[in-house]
């Protein structure tokens, strides 16, 4: 019995661990983005591109500069991925824009407008959308666990029954966590 309760609390455990690094990577994830002129360079430097068959982070192969209040200058430390690196900025969406100086990118940053936080707004909830799923596949990962066990008659239906339970309310705790922070976020967006 006792081993029993040790393995239920493991899978609490694992289970809430693996919730919670959902959490904390959303919460990441939403801090990049802001809606005034100091874009935060995390959003650019986090960004991936193919490097010679690897995915590489930018952070790792440029360098950015505050050209002024309204752009910013990218130094490149290999000019063959120029392109590469022009395309994943603009595929954000932030009606950002960006022209070449040389073998320096010049990003313009945009004016704030209401299109612009509407536009921030519907990635963050696309964001959302994409964490939620990800505690939901979590969750899900541990149902099937937890029927097999049962299946192969290493838990108890009642000992089943309260695991899913459980695993049900941490769920909810989670994607409620999710949408709590995301409307935080939008409130600092809408003013």
């Amino acid at each position: 019995m006792e081993c029993i309760n040790y393995m239920l609390n493991d899978f609490l455990n694992d289970i809430n661990n693996k919730m919670n690094d959902c959490l904390v990577n959303f919460n990441n994830k939403i801090s990049d983005f802001n809606v005034n002129n100091n874009i935060n360079l995390n959003l650019i430097y986090n960004l991936c591109i193919n490097y010679y068959g690897n995915n590489i982070k930018l952070n790792k192969l440029i360098n950015i500069v505050v050209n002024d209040n309204n752009s910013l200058k990218i130094s490149l430390f290999d000019k063959n991925i120029k392109n590469k690196v022009r395309n994943v900025i603009e595929s954000l969406n932030l009606n950002i824009t960006s022209n070449l100086d040389g073998d320096d990118i010049i990003i313009n940053l945009p004016i704030i407008t209401e299109d612009y936080r509407r536009n921030i707004l519907n990635l963050l909830k696309k964001q959302l959308e994409l964490f939620k799923i990800n505690i939901r596949n979590i969750r899900c990962f541990f149902r099937k666990k937890f029927i097999n066990l049962l299946k192969s008659n290493i838990l108890s239906k009642n000992d089943n029954n309260i695991l899913i339970n459980k695993l049900d309310k941490i769920t909810l705790n989670y994607i409620n966590l999710l949408i709590l922070n995301f409307n935080k976020k939008k409130k600092n967006i809408l003013n």
